[in-house]
């Protein structure tokens, strides 16, 4: 039963339109991961290109915090956490097409799997660049 309670509909026409959806959508969560890794590499190169002139300004005297990579900190985390969101969105979507479609079980989506390795990813990342003690 799909979500109003009716019955699945076994017309040609509607499960092909499904089946267009939920490519649609698997593309659209792909591309999301895509833009993902590509932030998260931002935040990497914000954190390490901003370091040298936040050094010359703790040298001399002008920097505002001891701490000069905030910016790509933010950024990563921003990012992981907005395919966090992203990925419940596209994991919800994903089974109510599944009912719609009339499928016994929910077949865990690909997609999903390689956004949880873009997570675990951006985490690592965060982590790594939080530890990173240098100046």
């Amino acid at each position: 039963m799909v979500r109003d309670g009716t019955e699945p509909v076994s017309d040609i026409r509607v499960e092909l339109a499904v089946q267009r959806t939920e490519l649609a959508l698997h593309r659209t969560q792909l591309s999301w991961a895509r833009t993902v890794i590509g932030l998260i590499g931002a935040g990497v190169a914000l954190d390490k290109g901003l370091r040298f002139l936040h050094e010359a300004r703790v040298l001399s005297g002008q920097a505002w915090t001891r701490n000069g990579h905030a910016g790509g900190l933010i950024l990563t985390a921003a990012s992981t956490l907005l395919l966090i969101v992203v990925s419940w969105e596209h994991w919800k979507t994903a089974r109510w097409l599944s009912r719609l479609k009339g499928a016994g079980s929910f077949p865990f989506p690909f997609t999903l799997i390689v956004s949880f390795m873009v997570i675990v990813l951006g985490a690592i990342v965060f982590v790594v660049l939080l530890a990173d003690k240098s100046p």
